[in-house]
C-alpha cells in the first residue's frame, strides 16, 4: 500500500446524515448519494446554483438567503466528492458531473423546468457543459470566476493525467499543507463575516475526510483539464442570456486572461471584474454578486 493511501484509509469518513442544523436531504443517484437543499415554488424562476472545485454547497451560503430574500426557489447540492455527498471513484469530467445533475432533476421532477443557472469557479465549466446540452431548458447564465475559460499550467495538467505515478504521491503529499493556505488566504481579509468563517471551517475540515483529496485530483484530470470554448461559443449561439463575474486579484482563473477568452467566445454577453476580489469571490462578495444578478437572474 502507497503511504497517501495509508493515510487516506485513516481519514475519517464523510457523516451518512448531516447535522440538525442543515435543512438538506439526499437523493441516491447512479454514482451515489447526493446531498441538496431545495425551496418551495416561487413565482420566480428555479436558481441552480454549482459550486466550485474545494467548496461544496455551503459556498452558497450567504448568497442563497439574499436570493431567497428576493423570492427566488434556489436548488443547491453538493459536487460528488465534497460535502455531503458520496465520493465515487473515477474520473470526475464535464460528463460525469452533468449526469450528476440531470438526475438530480430529474429524480426531484424539474427535469422539464425552465431554469436559471449560476456556476462557481468549476462549478462554471459544468455550467457551461451542463447549459450548451439544454438550451432550450435555460433561459439564463451567470458565471462566477469560471473555469474553463483559463486552464492553469497546462504542462502539469499534462503530467497529471498521463504520468500518475509520479504525480498522484506528490499531489497526496502537498496537497493538505497547500490547500489549508490557499483556504486561509482567500478568506483571510474577510473573517468578520460569519459566512465566510463558517465556509472556511468547512473547507478545512474537508480535508480529515475520506475521498475528498482524490475528489479534487480526480477533477484536475478531468473537467478541469479542458478548455470550454466549444461549449460557451455553442450557448453564443443560442437565445440563453449570459453574464460573468471575474475577480481581479484570482490566481486560480486568472484574471485578465479568462475574461478576455470569455469576452471573445461570447460576444454578445456582458462581463465585469471585481477588481478587490480573490478566487473566493463567490463566498466573499455575496453582495456585490447579488446587486450584480439581481436585474438579470
Amino acid at each position: 500500500m502507497n503511504d497517501w493511501q495509508q493515510v487516506e484509509d485513516e481519514r475519517d469518513v464523510i457523516l451518512s446524515e448531516p447535522p440538525e442544523n442543515d435543512t438538506g436531504t439526499f437523493e441516491v443517484l447512479t454514482s451515489g448519494r447526493t446531498y441538496y437543499e431545495l425551496d418551495e415554488p416561487s413565482d420566480k424562476p428555479l436558481l441552480v446554483c454549482i459550486h466550485g472545485w474545494s467548496t461544496a454547497s455551503y459556498a452558497w451560503r450567504e448568497l442563497r438567503s439574499k436570493l431567497q430574500a428576493k423570492g427566488y426557489r434556489v436548488l443547491t447540492y453538493d459536487l460528488y466528492g465534497r460535502g455531503y455527498s458520496d465520493r465515487p471513484p473515477g474520473k470526475q469530467s464535464a460528463e460525469f458531473f452533468t449526469q450528476q445533475l440531470s438526475e438530480l432533476l430529474e429524480r426531484l421532477q424539474l427535469d422539464q423546468v425552465q431554469l436559471n443557472v449560476v456556476g462557481y469557479s468549476m462549478g462554471g465549466a459544468i455550467a457551461a457543459r451542463f447549459v450548451s446540452e439544454r438550451l432550450s431548458q435555460v433561459d439564463r447564465l451567470l458565471l462566477i470566476a469560471p473555469a474553463g475559460t483559463y486552464v492553469k499550467l497546462p504542462v502539469i495538467r499534462f503530467v497529471t493525467r498521463n504520468l500518475p505515478r509520479i504525480f498522484d504521491p506528490v499531489f497526496f503529499a502537498m496537497a493538505p499543507d497547500r490547500l489549508r493556505k490557499e483556504f486561509r488566504e482567500q478568506a483571510k481579509d474577510h473573517l468578520q463575516n460569519e459566512a465566510v468563517k463558517y465556509v472556511l471551517e468547512r473547507q478545512l475540515g474537508e480535508l480529515g475526510y475520506q475521498g475528498y483529496l482524490p475528489s479534487l485530483l480526480s477533477s484536475l484530470k478531468g473537467v478541469l483539464a479542458k478548455s470550454m470554448a466549444a461549449e460557451h461559443r455553442k450557448i453564443a449561439d443560442s437565445n440563453v442570456a449570459v453574464r460573468a463575474i471575474f475577480a481581479g486579484k484570482d490566481t486560480t482563473i486568472r484574471h485578465p486572461w479568462a475574461r478576455k477568452r470569455f469576452d471573445k467566445w461570447n460576444r454578445n454577453s456582458v462581463s465585469r471584474t471585481f477588481e478587490d476580489a480573490g478566487h473566493g469571490v463567490a463566498y466573499t462578495h455575496a453582495i456585490p454578486i447579488m446587486i450584480e444578478a439581481d436585474d438579470f437572474l
